[in-house]
């Protein structure tokens, strides 16, 4: 009788009063993405087609980059977050540093090369991104001009007046572009260079696709911009030519990451599996064409990897920028 009450009493206290825990927290996935909303309709639509049950669960908010990651570490002490999807790379090494970031291998991130991972699976990358010249054929007709095929092109004075490029301190492929022009020339190099384009210039924006826009309505004859969206202005009707510069295209890539602290881990898994599957890369490819990191996923035209790709150490880049950045503010801010 004695054992028996005790055992009474003991048995509240030892069996859960409810579901599991994990399994209650599992009805919602949170994702953060600074991918573009038209991509996303496309990417969203797949998702949802491959893994309905966890679509029907899940949200995202859309944001660039930098305020994407600015609110990931405001949030630190209580993420809302529970994936972070398609991101420049540099901001997910700086968010991995800070600790934001718990590292998850997704399942078939060994599809890709390992310059396209972080070292200790904080992140992998899954879309390219390239410079690239913006050449409104239009206009360099009416002006007389060739087509510029090189960095070096850039500073010929015929082209003074008519390039637009953006803001290094505002622009994440202004930034870009000036890690990578130090990689190439070295630094006192690099910053010769900049004092020659400067020369060049006709404006220098804030936004890094404002160049590109510029160039596809005729504002300017070349703007510098990323080589995707200069694609698909060129499919919407602006007669725009693309040129990859023949001595070295700057390129980074966007990633996914598993939030640290996340409140739904089981269901932001499944998502970085599914981003990083076949299926997921053929949506990036519908917008991205040749700019996806997986080799074995059929893209029409020439590989981006196949260019005369700048050998761009992202890390040290990351760590490198506010320093690179406050040096191209103090020579060239105008």
């Amino acid at each position: 009788m004695r054992r028996a009450l005790v055992l009474g009493l003991l048995l509240p206290l030892l069996l859960p009063s409810g579901p599991p825990p994990a399994a209650a927290s599992e009805d919602k996935l949170v994702i953060y993405t600074a991918y573009e909303e038209n991509e996303l309709k496309t990417f969203w639509e797949q998702f949802k087609k491959d893994l309905p049950d966890l679509a029907a669960k899940a949200s995202y908010i859309r944001g660039s980059t930098g305020p994407t990651i600015a609110r990931l570490e405001a949030e630190r002490a209580n993420p809302q977050a529970d994936v972070v999807w398609g991101v420049f790379n540099d901001y997910l090494t700086g968010a991995a540093k800070k600790g934001l970031l718990e590292p998850y291998a997704a399942r078939e991130s060994s599809a890709i090369p390992a310059r396209l991972k972080h070292p200790e699976n904080a992140w992998q990358g899954v879309t390219l991104l390239a410079a690239a010249f913006a050449v409104n054929q239009k206009r360099v007709a009416e002006l007389r001009l060739p087509a510029p095929r090189s960095w070096a092109d850039l500073l010929d004075p015929k082209y003074k007046g008519h390039i637009v490029m953006s803001n290094p301190s505002t622009s994440g492929l202004a930034y870009l572009l000036l890690a990578s022009h130090a990689t190439r020339l070295g630094e006192d190099r690099a910053f010769e260079y900049y004092a020659a384009l400067d020369r060049n210039l006709s404006q220098v924006t804030k936004s890094g696709g404002a160049p590109g826009r510029m160039a596809a309505s005729g504002e300017t004859p070349i703007g510098i911009a990323l080589g995707y969206e200069v694609e698909v202005a060129k499919r919407q009707g602006a007669p725009l030519e693309i040129v990859y510069p023949s001595d070295g295209v700057a390129w980074t890539f966007e990633g996914n990451a598993l939030v640290r602290g996340a409140k739904h881990p089981v269901n932001a898994k499944r998502f970085l599996d599914w981003a990083m599957s076949k299926s997921a890369m053929a949506s990036y490819a519908v917008w991205r064409g040749t700019a996806i990191t997986r080799p074995d996923v059929p893209v029409a035209g020439p590989k981006l990897t196949d260019m005369n790709l700048i050998n761009l150490d992202f890390v040290k880049a990351a760590g490198d920028k506010d320093r690179l950045v406050k040096k191209w503010l103090e020579k060239f801010s105008k």
